[in-house]
């Protein structure tokens, strides 16, 4: 009953936490048992969170041991289906006997059809980039399968998570959902060698996995390919015929981004440090100006500016007094998740799950206080009541709407100011956007020659 409560409970709340929640491929998830789920696990407790919320069935979760400490977290992780592993970097050699039983159990789970969910990498890191593999997963799926001669039929589902900022309210995930892997073809290189049939499934899941999500193979990479991202991807995807707004097509033009990057850095390593420096150089220029890549793609004509200045200023003027309702209502609520969450811990990968998780909490409660204050102060009751209380949320996410009208504004003030007083660090900007977006256009040429299936 407690995880059927929670479930719906996290259902609800990614929908708002999260500002697109998009899923390719969700029918593969619907299949019935025995299941494993995989996924990479860039960002901790959210992670299992996402990816159970799409699940009909319940689902049994691997976790480590750490986290069943004595007490009401112990008791809490097992109301939630969860079995503990006993990793050695946690307990040492003395866990080996512990995980056997853990396996035991996990063979009796998937022998009834049931579904669990298992991180491999065994770590979170908050990164685009899939850690190693360790062999658990795959040791668990044979040893299932050989006790019933591989007649179970266990399939390991692999669950790419991709986040556009793990840590951040409203941002995106696209969960991409790949085809199952049949434990059962591996059969004759178990019965071979158990050991080499493990790796060789561990090996076979890592390259299904790399292919579900963005891989980088270091930091530096990886923040060049944002900075490309940033610039080059609205006008790769209008010179590809992709919805700019798709994730899934998003997706796929930050893979070849990746690609190419990878394939530069090995055959023209000094192209890509130019790279580099000249974007990082324009980037920082934006910064100092106060914008981001997208405004000056997307800048506006002169003749224009004016009158959007002006009706954004409209807007700003009529909104105010529900903007003012909106923070007086919801300020509290939406605050104290963010506050208590970093107080709680200082790593920051946990940030965004207990945000969430606090916020289920601390919305309805402050809102049925809210709605006693109305009645036992104002005499509110009946449809009155509900009116008020249904103002409550809209009231909240109309805050958040006039933020972004407010960033409009404040971009249009730039684009005034440099139109009409820094007219030369408009034209520089231009001149530094045009030299790059020609050596990203000539960079995409050159490698398509190469790379045609891209």
């Amino acid at each position: 009953m407690l995880y059927f409560i929670l479930k719906s409970l996290f259902r609800i709340a990614l929908r708002v936490f999260f500002r697109r929640f998009t899923v390719n491929n969700k029918h593969l998830l619907f299949s019935e048992g025995p299941l494993i789920v995989v996924s990479n696990h860039p960002n901790t407790l959210m992670d299992p969170v996402v990816t159970a919320s799409l699940m009909k069935q319940d689902i049994y979760f691997l976790a480590k041991s750490s986290f069943f400490k004595p007490g009401i977290q112990g008791w809490l992780f097992s109301k939630l289906f969860m079995i503990p592993v006993y990793r050695r970097e946690d307990v040492g050699d003395g866990g080996t006997a512990q995980n056997d039983a853990t396996f035991v159990k996990c063979y009796e789970f998937l022998g009834k059809g049931g579904t669990l969910m298992v991180f491999p990498e065994g770590n979170s890191f908050m990164q685009r980039r899939l850690r190693p593999l360790k062999t658990g997963t795959a040791r668990i799926a044979l040893g299932a399968e050989a006790q019933r001669d591989f007649h179970l039929g266990v399939r390991i589902i692999p669950v790419g998570l991709n986040y556009s900022d793990p840590s951040r309210f409203r941002s995106e995930v696209f969960v991409n959902v790949g085809e199952p892997i049949h434990v059962k073809e591996f059969k004759d290189a178990y019965l071979q060698d158990p050991f080499q049939a493990a790796h060789a499934l561990t090996d076979h899941l890592k390259e299904r996995l790399e292919e579900l999500v963005i891989h980088t193979e270091t930091d530096e990479e990886d923040l060049l390919a944002r900075q490309v991202e940033a610039v080059y991807q609205d006008t790769l995807a209008e010179e590809l015929d992709l919805a700019k707004s798709d994730p899934q097509e998003r997706f796929l033009i930050t893979k070849g981004i990746v690609q190419s990057i990878q394939h530069f850095e090995n055959t023209q390593p000094e192209r890509v440090h130019k790279l580099r420096l000249d974007l990082q150089e324009y980037l920082n220029h934006l910064e100092r100006v106060g914008l981001l890549p997208s405004a000056i793609k997307n800048m506006p004509k002169r003749h224009h500016l004016a009158w959007g200045t002006v009706e954004t200023v409209l807007y700003l003027l009529i909104g105010f007094p529900f903007y003012l309702y909106g923070v007086i209502h919801n300020y509290l609520p939406y605050i104290l998740p963010a506050k208590i969450a970093k107080s709680l811990t200082k790593d920051v990968e946990f940030h965004a799950p207990m945000m969430m998780t606090i916020g289920m909490f601390t919305f309805p409660i402050f809102y049925a206080l809210l709605g006693w204050a109305a009645h036992a102060w104002f005499g509110l009751s009946g449809w009155g009541l509900v009116a008020y209380l249904v103002t409550l949320p809209i009231t909240g996410f109309f805050v958040l709407h006039y933020w972004h009208r407010v960033e409009v504004a404040r971009r249009g003030w730039i684009f005034l100011s440099l139109f009409t007083k820094r007219s030369t660090i408009m034209a520089h900007l231009l001149e530094q956007r045009k030299c790059l977006m020609a050596e990203l256009e000539s960079a995409r040429k050159e490698f398509l020659a190469t790379a045609p299936q891209i």
